[in-house]
């Protein structure tokens, strides 16, 4: 698949202490709180090379150019099952990995943990059962068996109840949508809206989970994540889209994506408690999705449309008024 132009993490933390639980038991949403967990930021060493499925069709795939492997965040209500998931391709064009093993790793604070090996299908994505955890971020290593290339996610196993904020990326925490084109194409690092990282850092502080939600498409996952990590925003869920017909900046398009994804936080029994954005699809996707417009930020030429509360310039006044309020109540404990 190759890439058309754009329409259009991070997962930091250390190691914590061993996990206690038993494989296989449900970790039920009910009884004594848990105490929620961080098991991202470990080294890892990739397994040794196995060698290729296909001697002959894989290395063409292969000379498409560099690793473009994607890694999913996972969203998971504490007790449910998972699957976790990646797309493997390579070079500028997408090349998809067919038909080759890939193997996956977790860290459940005690290590890392096999959880064996999944087959790359014919749109080059590998797809494996998460086990049941307590609540917490794990860190997840995809790991091409044939040249030990590897990719990363992380798995967000919460509570039903779970409050969370939500923000778009792009000419929200960036200064504007053509930053991200500035980065693919001329190699240019995008500049944060002011006080962007503060504004994520005190939700953080008030203990809210923090969503990034943005229209770039899954191949933008790795240099996504650097850029949150570079500028100091605080980690969360990081949610791309996972084809390239999501993309344009329409309500059909990236709205649609974006009010499905709200949609089914919400259905899941998760809140959201703020949600920003700058774009008219971003107000449609918030409002559409089952967010009160009193509870939706928006920055820039449309700040202020239906019903949305307005921003400016800065988020400077946003940050300062999270900032002052009262932590809130998640069904965890940090």
């Amino acid at each position: 698949m190759v890439h058309g132009l754009l329409a259009i993490a991070f997962l930091v933390g250390c190691g914590g202490a061993a996990a206690s639980y038993d494989d296989g038991l449900d970790a039920p949403e009910t009884g004594p709180r848990q105490r929620f967990q961080r098991c991202t930021g470990r080294p890892y060493a990739p397994a040794p090379d196995e060698g290729w499925r296909h001697d002959i069709l894989t290395p063409i795939t292969r000379a498409a150019g560099e690793p473009h492997h994607a890694g999913k965040d996972i969203i998971a209500r504490s007790g449910a099952t998972a699957t976790l998931t990646a797309k493997l391709a390579y070079g500028t064009v997408s090349k998809d990995l067919e038909d080759e093993d890939v193997l996956v790793f977790l860290d459940d604070c005690a290590g890392w943990r096999s959880l064996g090996r999944a087959t790359t299908d014919d749109d080059g994505r590998a797809r494996i059962p998460a086990p049941v955890l307590p609540v917490g971020a794990y860190e997840v290593r995809f790991q091409v068996a044939g040249d030990r290339s590897v990719t990363s996610s992380v798995l967000w196993v919460l509570p039903a109840g779970t409050r969370f904020v939500v923000s778009d990326i792009d000419a929200t925490l960036t200064k504007s949508d053509a930053a991200l084109f500035e980065q693919i194409f001329m190699g240019w690092v995008p500049d944060a809206y002011p006080m962007g990282a503060e504004l994520m850092a005190a939700h953080a502080e008030r203990g809210h989970v923090v969503m990034y939600l943005t229209g770039r498409p899954y191949w933008l996952s790795e240099m996504s994540r650097a850029w949150l990590d570079d500028k100091d925003f605080t980690p969360g869920p990081l949610r791309l889209t996972d084809s390239n017909q999501d993309i344009l900046p329409t309500e059909g398009s990236v709205g649609a994506f974006k009010r499905a994804q709200i949609a089914d936080l919400l259905d899941a029994g998760f809140v959201i408690d703020a949600a920003y954005g700058n774009a008219t699809t971003d107000i449609s996707a918030y409002l559409g999705g089952g967010i009160d417009p009193e509870r939706v930020w928006i920055i820039g030429a449309h700040a202020g449309e239906h019903g949305t509360q307005p921003v400016s310039e800065t988020w400077s006044e946003r940050a300062a008024a999270v900032a002052a309020a009262e932590r809130v109540e998640q069904p965890f404990d940090y």
